[in-house]
């Protein structure tokens, strides 16, 4: 969405009415005592909201520095990836392929830390699919890594530049580390599966260092709300939207599709995203704990929430960090992989109530906060596929 649509408007005080979730709707019993956990919190949070305030400019500067740190692990995560698959490819050292599959969950959760902010370098030259390709609705990663291993020629990261988007990030790396096709032929040293791992690992921790590189010139300006941003106010609602846009993708397609909720009710765990490496609600916790972070603050600094109860009606404010709490708890419960639970229990109430709960959140965003800050959503990268 251009931020051209952004629509900045004097913020009025309102009464606070939050508008349930449908999902919330159909399941009554665990509405009614979200909502007295809701009015708990709520109570709580308003009656410290007066003291928890904080400046726009501390806020992006909090905003800036964390997400810096943040493509800084990422950076290293993807590093580590790369040097553990050459070694284990050439057989030096101690490394494992137990090691690759953690680098690379651990790669995973550090990009999902990072992939929702919907502005600078992320979005530049297809970034988010370079990383990982998905939703990956005809299984192209299969496809094409298939076909590069049953060729020839041979395969180097510098080449990877000329391959396909599916080829050039971790998905690739998921598949040749966790299909089923490979159960019965691992991944081993010196062979043109590990000519193509170390390759793809390769051209994957270029890419981090790539977009590093570029967040940190993006960064001061975050912070300063210069450049893309007209003052520090516009670069806190960014983030606003960001979230906004990236709880609407976390319930339509990380979570309704793969659960059926919009086909019947048939369960598809083929569509949860990293379903060969399970990783498909770990993801999710990430980027909600990174939203969260940037939301709550630290000691120092009250973040998001705190700017925004200067904004608009700190009752709404409070239910949001509610919201949070209530997510954060409901997915720790969780185990990673959403598409080993669909598989085994669809119906399993666990994961019901964490939808319930991140449904609940999204909606206090679009329907709550948005309005109450002027803010109105367009086309954004993630409509569609």
């Amino acid at each position: 969405m251009s931020r051209d649509t952004f629509t900045s408007a004097a913020i009025p005080m309102k009464p606070f009415t939050r508008k349930p979730s449908p999902l919330a709707l159909m399941t009554s019993a665990m509405t009614l005592l979200g909502a007295a956990l809701l009015s708990t919190s709520t109570l709580a949070a308003s009656d410290s909201s007066s003291a928890n305030t904080t400046s726009a400019d501390a806020v992006s500067q909090f905003a800036a520095d964390t997400l810096s740190e943040a493509h800084q692990q990422l950076a290293n995560r993807l590093t580590q990836l790369s040097q553990h698959s050459q070694a284990f490819c050439s057989a030096e050292g101690n490394v494992t392929l137990e090691t690759l599959k953690e680098d690379w969950r651990s790669a995973m959760l550090g990009l999902n830390q990072v992939n929702w902010v919907e502005m600078g370098p992320i979005l530049q030259n297809s970034r988010q699919w370079q990383l990982y390709f998905w939703p990956d609705k005809k299984d192209l990663v299969s496809g094409k890594t298939r076909a590069l291993l049953a060729g020839d020629a041979p395969i180097t990261a510098d080449g990877l530049a000329e391959q396909s988007i599916v080829m050039q990030g971790l998905g690739s790396v998921e598949f040749q580390l966790f299909d089923a096709r490979y159960a019965d032929s691992p991944l081993t040293a010196n062979t043109r599966r590990c000519e193509l791992m170390t390759a793809d690992t390769a051209y994957a921790a270029s890419t981090g260092k790539t977009l590093l590189e570029e967040w940190q010139q993006f960064a001061p300006h975050l912070a300063d709300g210069t450049g893309a941003f007209s003052d520090p106010r516009d670069a806190v609602l960014s983030l606003v939207r960001a979230m906004t846009v990236q709880l609407e993708a976390i319930k339509d397609r990380k979570l309704r599709r793969p659960i059926g909720l919009d086909n019947g009710g048939t369960a598809n765990p083929y569509a949860a995203e990293s379903w060969r490496g399970g990783m498909g609600l770990a993801n999710i916790g990430a980027t909600l704990a990174m939203m969260e972070t940037l939301w709550l603050g630290n000691d120092e600094v009250a973040g998001i929430q705190g700017y925004l109860n200067q904004q608009v009606d700190p009752r709404m404010v409070a239910s949001t960090t509610g919201d949070f709490a209530d997510a954060r708890d409901a997915f720790a419960a969780l185990p990673a992989d959403l598409a080993g639970m669909l598989r085994d229990d669809p119906r399993n109430g666990d994961l019901q109530q964490a939808m319930i709960h991140l449904e609940t959140l999204q909606a206090g965003f679009a329907d709550t906060l948005n309005p109450a800050l002027g803010l109105s959503l367009g086309f954004n990268s993630t409509d569609g596929d």
